[in-house]
C-alpha cells in the first residue's frame, strides 16, 4: 500500500491532526537519516579538499578553485541522492515511532488497523476502535521535540574536525605555488596585449600593401598573425612565450635591410626632385611622395609624344641628375631614371614616333621602378614597427609578475644602466664645463643628462654609490672637480 492510500485511511480514521503529527514524526526521522548520511560524506569530502591543498602545494594547479567547487557540488548531489534514498514510508516512521516515543507498538498497529478489512464481529469493532482511540490520544500528547533528534556520534565528528581543521589549514597556510600562478597569469595579460599590439601592426602593414602583391609581406603578415594567435592561445609561459618571440625576431631579421634608413630619406628626396623635374614646379610634391612622384613620371610619358625636342632634354637632363643623387641608395629607381632620361635625349634628337614610343615606356618603367622602391620601403617600415613591438612585448612579458623596485631600484640608480655601473662615466663629455655634471640626478659626473629612478642623488652619487666610483670606471675624475668644471654648481 502506498502512503497516499495510508494517509487516506488515517485521515478517515484517526483524523486530519493525527496525519499531521504522524507527518512530522516523518520529517524528523528523515532529517536524523539524512544527518547521519551526511557524516561519512563530510569526512570523504574533506579528505579530497585536503589532498587537492596537498597537491597544489607540489604543482601549480590553476584549476584548483574550479576543483574545489567540483568536489564539493558532488558531496552535496551525493548527500541529496543518499538522503533521498533513505525517506521513510508512514508505516516505518509508525513503527520507529513506537521505540523511539516507547508508545508499545500502538502506532505501527493503528497503521495496521486503519487499512485492514473492518471486523464483521461487534466485540472485535470495539476492540479496535479503543486501540485506534488509544493511540489517537497518546499520538496527541506525545512530545514531538524529543523524537528522533539527530545526534553527532564521537568517531566520525573527531574525524570531521581532524580532517577539517588539516584542509583549513593547508588552505590558508601560504602557498608558494600562489606566485607561480600569478606569475603564469601576469606572463598571459601581458601575452594578450603584446597580441593586440602585433594584430595592430599587422592590419596597418595590410593597409599600407593592400594595392601591391608582395610575397614577403604575405610572409611579414602571415608570421604576425601566426605568433599573435599563439600568444593568446598559449601565453602563460613565460619562457616559452620568449622563445616564441625571439624565433619571430630571427625570421624578421631576414626581411630586414640595414640600410633602410637611408635609402627611405633617400627615397623621399628622390621623389622631390621626380616631381620637380616632371612639373616644373619648385614647390611640387614637398612631402616627397613617392606614389605621386610616379604619377608625375606617367604625366610626363603622356606627354612624351607631343612635347618638345627642348623640354625632353630639359626633364632627362633633371631626371639624369636625380638618378645620380640617389644612385647608391636606390640603384634600381636610378638606373630606370637613366634609361627614361637617354630616351628622352633620343627622342630631342630625333622626335621619331618610335623615340618618343620607347621614351613613354621608359618612362613607366621608371614610375613603376619609384612604385617597388615604396612597396620595400612601406616593409621595411612595417618590418621596424614588427620589431619594435616585440621587443617592448618581449620586456613587458619578462617583467610580467615580477616585483617592480622602488625609486633605488629603477634605471640610472644603483646597478641599472646610467648609474654607478655605467661604462665610460669618468669619460664623458660634461667634465669640461657643461652644466649639471654633478648636479644632474643620474648621470656620475658624465655628461649632465638626467637619467631616470636616480632618488633624487647628485649624479657623482648614483643611488648609493659615491660619484668618484662610477661602476668599474675609475673613479678619479670625479663631477665636483674645481677650475671649469661646474660640477657643484650645476641644478641639483
Amino acid at each position: 500500500m502506498t502512503d497516499r492510500h495510508l494517509a487516506d485511511a488515517i485521515r478517515a480514521r484517526l483524523g486530519e491532526e493525527s496525519l499531521g503529527r504522524l507527518h512530522r514524526l516523518r520529517r524528523r526521522l528523515w532529517l536524523k537519516r539524512a544527518s547521519r548520511a551526511a557524516w561519512p560524506i563530510a569526512i570523504a569530502t574533506l579528505a579530497v579538499l585536503a589532498l587537492l591543498q596537498l597537491a597544489a602545494r607540489i604543482v601549480a594547479l590553476e584549476w584548483i578553485a574550479a576543483g574545489r567547487l567540483v568536489v564539493v557540488g558532488l558531496a552535496i548531489v551525493a548527500w541529496a541522492g543518499l538522503a533521498w534514498s533513505r525517506r521513510p514510508s508512514l508505516v516505518e516512521t509508525a513503527r520507529l515511532s513506537d521505540e523511539e516515543l516507547d508508545l508499545r507498538q500502538r502506532l505501527g498497529t493503528a497503521a495496521e488497523l486503519v487499512v485492514a478489512e473492518p471486523p464483521t464481529n461487534a466485540a472485535e469493532q470495539a476492540m479496535q476502535e479503543r486501540q485506534l482511540t488509544d493511540a489517537r490520544q497518546r499520538l496527541m500528547t506525545t512530545d514531538m521535540t524529543s523524537a528522533f533528534r539527530p545526534r553527532l556520534e564521537r568517531r566520525p565528528g573527531l574525524g570531521i574536525l581532524a580532517i577539517g581543521v588539516l584542509a583549513l589549514a593547508l588552505t590558508v597556510w601560504p602557498n608558494p605555488q600562489d606566485q607561480v600562478l600569478r606569475d603564469r597569469d601576469a606572463a598571459r595579460a601581458a601575452s594578450r596585449d603584446l597580441a593586440e599590439r602585433i594584430e595592430d601592426v599587422a592590419d596597418e602593414v595590410e593597409r599600407e600593401g593592400a594595392d601591391t602583391d608582395d610575397p614577403r609581406r604575405r610572409e611579414l603578415l602571415e608570421q604576425l598573425r601566426r605568433l599573435a594567435r599563439e600568444l593568446r592561445e598559449n601565453g602563460a609561459d613565460r619562457q616559452d612565450v620568449l622563445a616564441r618571440i625571439g624565433s619571430v625576431q630571427e625570421q624578421l631579421a631576414k626581411l630586414t635591410d640595414p640600410q633602410a634608413a637611408a635609402k627611405d630619406a633617400a627615397l623621399t628626396q628622390l621623389s622631390r626632385e621626380l616631381s620637380k623635374a616632371a612639373t616644373g614646379n619648385e614647390s611640387a610634391n614637398r612631402d616627397g611622395d613617392p606614389e605621386q612622384a610616379a604619377k608625375d613620371l606617367e604625366g610626363v610619358k603622356n606627354r612624351a609624344g607631343s612635347m618638345s625636342g627642348q623640354q625632353a632634354a630639359q626633364i632627362a637632363e633633371q631626371l639624369r641628375r636625380a638618378a645620380a643623387a640617389a644612385g647608391a641608395q636606390q640603384p634600381d629607381v636610378a638606373r630606370e631614371l637613366a634609361r627614361a632620361a637617354d630616351a628622352l635625349d633620343r627622342v630631342a634628337d630625333s622626335g621619331s614616333p618610335q623615340d618618343r614610343q620607347q621614351a613613354a615606356d621608359a618612362l613607366q618603367r621608371a614610375a613603376d621602378a619609384v612604385r617597388q622602391a615604396n612597396s620595400n620601403r612601406q616593409l621595411q617600415r612595417g618590418v621596424a614597427r614588427a620589431q619594435s613591438a616585440l621587443q617592448d612585448g618581449a620586456r613587458q612579458v619578462a617583467r610580467a609578475g615580477q616585483p617592480q623596485a622602488g625609486a633605488s631600484g629603477q634605471p640610472g640608480a644603483s646597478g641599472q644602466p646610467g648609474a654607478s655601473g655605467q661604462p665610460g662615466a669618468s669619460g664623458q663629455p660634461g667634465a669640461s664645463g657643461q652644466p649639471g655634471a654633478s648636479g644632474q640626478p643620474g648621470q656620475p659626473g658624465a655628461s649632465g643628462q638626467p637619467q631616470p629612478g636616480s632618488s633624487g642623488q647628485p649624479g657623482n652619487q648614483p643611488g648609493n654609490q659615491p660619484g668618484n666610483q662610477p661602476g668599474n670606471q675609475p673613479g678619479n675624475q670625479p663631477g665636483n672637480q674645481p677650475g671649469n668644471q661646474p660640477g657643484n654648481g650645476g641644478p641639483g
